[in-house]
């Protein structure tokens, strides 16, 4: 049994919770204009039409594929980056001496 007592309750949030509506549209996105992609530029090399929507499908794609890595890549830089980087808000401490702790490592 874990005494809980003396630890402060945090909650952690998932990535997934963490999401934005906006960082999850242009992921579907993503998957979208490659499927597209690779469809409308199959049918334009067996039949010499639509050439220009699998142009249109594979910039969409590209650009897509640019967002999203580049968020991937600030969210990681983000939970690397070291504590004191961190904009920390101020919390009460559930004991006295983590109060005595937090003041001595400011």
């Amino acid at each position: 049994m874990t005494d809980t007592s003396t630890r402060s309750a945090h909650a952690t949030a998932s990535r997934w919770e963490r999401h934005s509506s906006l960082q999850t549209f242009a992921e579907l996105l993503l998957g979208l204009s490659f499927t597209a992609a690779v469809a409308f530029g199959g049918y334009a090399a067996v039949t010499g039409r639509m050439t220009v929507l699998s142009q249109g499908a594979g910039v969409v794609f590209l650009v897509t594929l640019t967002c999203v890595l580049v968020s991937w890549f600030r969210a990681v830089e983000r939970e690397d980056a070291p504590a004191a980087a961190r904009p920390v808000a101020p919390a009460t401490p559930a004991h006295p001496l983590s109060a005595i702790d937090a003041e001595y490592r400011r």
